[in-house]
């Protein structure tokens, strides 16, 4: 199981950055938020999703990681230089919290979903899941809650119910308008 930190310290490709991380609570959420603003990269990055191309990481764009508190995931708003939204990426996860030195962590089980603006939606890494269940790296039980967590969140979406969106919606708003959320 990968032990990974919200300011992604081994992200070659991003050459300038700012990193910044909040606490934030209202109706609809408790948890932190981290903020990793893409000053200048290496090179763009681009995935493909069946017959699309996304650009997900480019000078300009910011990453925001909301930690529902009490909850299996995370979810990652990506914004564009111009502050549109070009993707929810949202990792299952064993845990997660915060270290030392302030900066939230996560125990991730591999396991992920992306959503597009237009509401399509896509299960990525299966196979790294089962590949890492057969290696002995997590329990039949971890792979269970992947699973577990990834089909909740596709129901909820898929009714309309999965509010975390919502919350990510209105924090991408603030943030591009402040272009921080101190």
């Amino acid at each position: 199981m990968e032990h990974k930190t919200a300011d992604r310290p081994d992200w070659k490709r991003v050459l300038e950055r700012s990193f910044e991380v909040v606490e934030r609570e209202d109706s609809s959420f408790k948890g932190k938020v981290t903020a990793i603003h893409l000053k200048k990269v290496s090179e763009p990055l681009i995935v493909n999703y069946k017959d699309r191309k996304v650009r997900i990481a480019d000078a300009g764009y910011t990453w925001l990681q909301h930690f529902p508190e009490g909850k299996k995931y995370t979810v990652t708003t990506i914004m564009d230089d111009h502050g549109e939204i070009v993707q929810w990426y949202i990792d299952m996860c064993r845990d997660h919290g915060v270290n030392e030195e302030g900066i939230p962590w996560y125990l991730d089980l591999y396991l992920d979903i992306v959503i597009l603006p237009d509401n399509q939606i896509f299960v990525l890494d299966d196979n790294e899941l089962m590949e890492a269940y057969r290696n002995g790296d997590i329990t039949e039980k971890e792979v269970k809650l992947a699973k577990d967590t990834a089909e909740e969140i596709i129901k909820n979406f898929n009714e309309g119910k999965f509010s975390d969106l919502d919350v990510c919606k209105k924090h991408a708003s603030e943030w591009h308008c402040e272009k921080k959320f101190l």
